[in-house]
């Protein structure tokens, strides 16, 4: 009975120390690269947009959001490209 006590808080204490250990794997959204991707409430995806404000206006006034790069992302890559 004492060998089954002591297994038992054994396996307690690991099952603890991982669930609380905080390593966790999260997924996140696939953007494809140079693309923002629009979300629809009812379902689907589109990932055709070339910079986040165009998503934006396709998005206004309709049940969607947009995700990817942010914009301020977009202004640092206006910056890199050569004038």
């Amino acid at each position: 009975m004492k060998l089954l006590q002591t297994t038992f808080l054994s396996y307690a204490t690991a099952l603890s120390v991982l669930a609380l250990s905080g390593y966790i794997a999260t997924a996140g959204p696939i953007v494809p690269p140079g693309r923002y991707c629009l979300s629809y409430d009812e379902g689907g995806t589109d990932c055709s947009f070339t910079s986040y404000a165009e998503c934006l206006e396709t998005a206004s006034g309709i049940a969607a959001e947009c995700y990817g790069k942010t914009a301020r992302d977009d202004e640092h890559d206006r910056a890199l490209v050569p004038h």
